[in-house]
């Protein structure tokens, strides 16, 4: 048995031998490029990442065309996603309607058919 201060063997050695391992994997080991830890700042047009701090400091750093561009892509993103929002509320809001709509056709002509025999 062992001991609360051994350590425990490799996953490597343990399942080598599994079945599971045995064949290559199906993908391509190369599909996924990887990703970086930390933002590259460098294709913002900035030396070092800056602090919240520092943002408000509007003496570190100048406008620039990639401040622009940053802008306007998030300015793009907000905007399509606010028409997403009405294009989905619009859209709901008509399936109510036609649903209470088609309620109180059902019942009229229900009433209708009921009287006329």
């Amino acid at each position: 048995m062992a001991k609360a201060t051994d350590t425990a063997p490799a996953y490597d050695e343990l399942y080598h031998n599994h079945p599971v391992n045995q064949h290559p994997s199906s993908g391509s080991s190369s599909a996924y490029a990887p990703v970086p830890l930390e933002e590259d700042t460098a294709s913002f047009g900035l030396n070092e990442p800056q602090t919240a701090l520092q943002d408000l400091n509007v003496t570190g750093h100048t406008h620039c065309e990639a401040c622009d561009n940053r802008q306007n892509e998030r300015d793009r993103r907000q905007h399509e996603k606010r028409i997403c929002e009405i294009v989905a509320a619009t859209f709901m809001v008509a399936l109510i309607c036609l649903m209470i709509l088609g309620i109180v056709f059902f019942v009229g002509w229900f009433d209708y058919r009921k009287k006329s025999h």
